[in-house]
């Protein structure tokens, strides 16, 4: 674990009256602090990640010692906005060999603390608490707001403010991937730039240990309405997640990665990811449900590295009725809109016939969903416009509802058979969310059929104690366990032999 001060700190405050000083020694110090030597009995590390939240959390709890060169405890040095970067290895990781341990999490610290206490045998205990986020944190702190004042001149609603502030296109149908890629480049860096300037680190990290956002846009085609987009309020992640269709159809989330990938087309470093629901059929030969959806990262473990497993299914996400909503046809048409989500045949929209969601079964099972996009060919905002340009906008929006409603449905139709839950493995550092897991029952020999299931990372958390162990756990939903259980066969077959058939420590 590394910190890297930020803040070039040379005074405690100032004011009209005068300033106060801080003193040469916390000034003039290395700005680059190895916390690894501060762990011993009593610490413990966690950091946690999700791909359905727009920040990772982190905390660590080290020994109050003294730092020789400055002389004081690290929570005398350690301030909010400082640079952490989180390395983590378990040794017998075959992953993790090298010189480095891989990245687990590169953010910023927002809390310091110190507790002081007496144990009941009279012997002191001093601890130093830091914790913080990661990169996501500035997707949250870039707020966009349109008040009275808020900046001088910007106050009217009608102000293009993207474009006019940051150069972003005000298109009226302008390309999703090419959205975020310029939020990205235009929005996000230059924030962090701002930021680095007030570090006096070596540059030896691009931004002075400031890592810059790169972009992974890879959805499928699928356009925004600018006009919405340039009157949109809030941090930027709200603006992103409202506009992008993120949840039902498309990830949003920000990605530690190796500093270079085994692929050289894709990048390393943090990465905001914008893509497809990388969600797989039920049937193995059909692949990813969404047409845009890219082969992800897979980790594969044995039996043996599992601590703990928890994992269920239910009929609560049963669903056999689907409706996607266009909000921003109501401009043109509430009733054209209403009707857009209908169709004469009820197959496009009513699974009677599908057994893992029929309504004979389950009863009619409702799931409704709202799309803020537009189709690659989408016209944009046609209100105002003439008849023939309204009534060419709405067939346009009306293909895409019936896209992205037939997307919806094949993503949830078989959600009675998928499992959800959480598994505690052997500390994995390479696992992160955003990555399928495959759990291997039994030997590796083909010919003695293990038993392998997968499932969808969807969270992350790595824990680790020093002299106590490091374990991760993971958060993971369509689960393939019960559906590999039933379509396994009795004898050299039998996925319940498989499971208990494990080697562990004496095998």
């Amino acid at each position: 674990m590394t910190l890297y001060k930020t803040l070039n700190r040379r005074m405690v405050t100032s004011s009209d009256n005068g300033t106060v000083p801080a003193s040469e020694r916390f000034s003039g110090g290395k700005r680059v602090i190895d916390l690894t030597p501060f762990f011993g009995d009593g610490s413990a590390l966690e950091t946690s990640k999700s791909v359905r939240a727009p920040a990772g959390q982190w905390s660590m709890t080290v020994v109050d010692e003294m730092v020789v060169e400055h002389m004081d405890s690290l929570y005398g040095l350690v301030e909010p906005m400082d640079v952490i970067e989180i390395r983590m290895r378990h040794r017998p990781d075959p992953a993790a060999t090298g010189m480095d341990p891989p990245v687990v999490m590169r953010g910023f610290v927002c809390d310091v603390g110190r507790t002081l206490s007496m144990g009941a045998n009279g012997a002191p205990a001093r601890a130093v608490t830091l914790s913080g986020m990661d990169y996501g944190k500035v997707l949250e702190m870039i707020q966009i707001r349109y008040l009275p004042n808020y900046v001088i001149g910007q106050n009217l609603l009608t102000v293009l403010n993207l474009f006019v502030n940051y150069g972003v296109e005000a298109k009226p149908n302008q390309p999703g991937n090419d959205f975020v890629k310029q939020i990205v480049d235009k929005v996000i860096n230059p924030f962090l730039y701002d930021i680095a300037g007030f570090s006096v680190s070596p540059d030896t990290c691009k931004l002075s240990y400031l890592q810059q956002i790169e972009h992974e846009a890879t959805a499928s085609a699928g356009t925004i309405s600018a006009f919405g987009a340039q009157a949109a309020q809030g941090t930027l992640w709200d603006v992103l997640r409202g506009l992008l269709d993120v949840g039902p159809w498309t990830e949003l989330f920000i990605e530690d990665r190796p500093e270079v990938m085994d692929d050289p087309k894709r990048h390393g470093g943090v990465v905001l990811v914008y893509r497809d629901n990388p969600f797989k059929d039920l049937d193995p030969a059909r692949g990813y449900i969404m047409p845009g959806a890219t082969k992800i990262d897979a980790l594969t473990v044995a039996d043996d590295s599992v601590v703990a497993l928890n994992v269920g299914r239910s009929d609560a996400n049963v669903a056999n009725y689907f409706q996607v909503n266009m909000p921003r046809m109501s401009l043109i048409d509430g009733a054209t809109m209403s009707l857009a989500g209908q169709q004469r045949n009820p197959d496009a929209f009513y699974l009677t016939k599908h057994p893992n969601a029929t309504p004979t079964l389950y009863g009619l099972r409702f799931m409704e969903a709202d799309t803020q996009m537009g189709g690659a060919d989408s016209l944009g905002r046609v209100d105002g416009q003439s008849a023939a340009a309204v009534k060419e906008g709405q067939r346009k929006d009306q293909l895409w509802i019936d896209q992205r409603r037939a997307q919806l449905m094949a993503m949830n139709k078989d959600n009675v058979v998928f499992e959800s839950g959480t598994i505690t493995l052997r500390g994995q550092a390479t696992l992160r969310p955003g990555m399928y897991l495959r759990i291997q029952h039994g030997p590796s020999d083909a010919a003695l059929r293990p038993f392998v299931w997968e499932s969808y990372v969807v969270a992350v958390q790595h824990r680790m104690v020093p002299y106590q162990g490091f374990v991760t756990v993971a958060t993971f939903e369509r689960g393939t366990m019960f559906a590999e259980h039933i379509r396994r066969g009795a004898g050299l077959d039998s996925a319940y032999l498989a499971e208990w058939n494990q080697g562990g420590a004496l095998g």
